[in-house]
């Protein structure tokens, strides 16, 4: 792919160096300038990234016609006025999430977008992970589904807008709207039992911080008129089919016959290809890729705008306040 402009990155942190780097690296993005905040580490980016200048001065990013895009992560409470700054000099921005803190900077943020030629993408993989596109291809007739989502502790920050945004966001993008039929948090807030209905489907939920980080566990179940969708992980979706009743019967309890199961999606650890690269299947390959096409004027789509994130932000402020 060639490039007509050239590219900014704001942030140099744990998950910028293991997830976006990376794929910025293997799309061969033109990088210019690397933000960071003290002039030591400004200095060091020529060791460590050729060819691209480190700087202490988001000015000078911002007011260098060359840069049409600019990627920002960095701690989430700078980024509401990150992004502000870059649409304010009509930037093409994709933010890590969180892009804010609040529903009422997220409307901001999308009325200033109104008014900038800028766009910004928000960083929520799992709305281009592959897994989630099949699902969504497939989702027909859906009675209830399950979502449970837990890793260990979080407490250096905000686990519903810093972890508990992933599993919302991905809710609410294939569900729809919702209404709330209860929350429950434990008594140290570690723990959400959630109940949503979206039209007539029924779902419930658990988040949670208080398993542990040596075993976390994300699994989606989906039950459907014609069978059952299992995901996990962004990595697997297996459908079971139903088999359905004779005579108001059962046919399973009848007929004793293997169950089939359809595999849909599996990642192949074995075959080192793209493909099967976590990075690719956890979304992070095509969220940029998307971006990129978006600010090089090509057939880019942006699957998480900010105006997608409406109500998943409703969610959020629900959880916040106790229900």
């Amino acid at each position: 792919m060639t490039y007509q402009h050239k590219y900014a990155f704001v942030g140099i942190g744990n998950h910028s160096i293991h997830n976006l780097y990376p794929v910025i690296d293997y799309l061969k993005v033109p990088l210019k300038y690397i933000v960071v905040k003290t002039q030591k580490n400004a200095q060091s980016i020529g060791d460590s990234f050729n060819g691209i200048e480190g700087t202490t001065d988001l000015n000078k990013v911002l007011n260098d016609p060359s840069i049409k895009g600019i990627f920002i992560c960095a701690s989430p409470q700078a980024h509401f006025e990150l992004v502000k700054k870059s649409l304010q000099h009509n930037k093409y921005v994709f933010v890590e999430k969180p892009p804010c803190t609040t529903k009422d900077e997220l409307l901001e943020l999308i009325a200033l977008e109104k008014k900038s030629t800028g766009i910004c993408t928000v960083g929520l993989q799992k709305r281009y992970a592959p897994t989630t596109a099949l699902l969504k291809k497939h989702l027909t007739h859906v009675i209830t589904y399950n979502y449970r989502f837990v890793t260990g502790a979080y407490p250096e920050g905000d686990s519903i807008l810093d972890i508990f945004i992933h599993p919302l966001d991905l809710i609410t993008n294939l569900f729809g709207t919702f209404t709330i039929k209860s929350i429950l948090p434990t008594y140290n807030k570690g723990t959400y039992l959630i109940h949503l209905k979206h039209a007539d489907i029924v779902g419930t939920i658990e988040l949670s911080t208080d398993y542990t980080w040596k075993n976390p566990a994300e699994t989606l179940v989906v039950n459907t008129h014609k069978g059952i969708y299992r995901m996990k992980n962004s990595e697997t979706l297996y459908f079971e089919k139903k088999t359905g009743n004779l005579l108001s019967i059962p046919i399973e309890k009848i007929i004793n016959r293997h169950q089939s199961i359809e595999i849909l999606f599996d990642r192949n650890s074995f075959n080192p290809i793209r493909d099967n690269n976590q990075l690719y299947t956890s979304g992070y390959v095509d969220e940029i890729q998307q971006f990129i096409q978006l600010c090089e004027n090509r057939n880019g789509k942006n699957k998480s705008a900010l105006s997608d994130l409406l109500l998943t932000y409703d969610l959020i402020t629900h959880l916040k306040n106790g229900g």
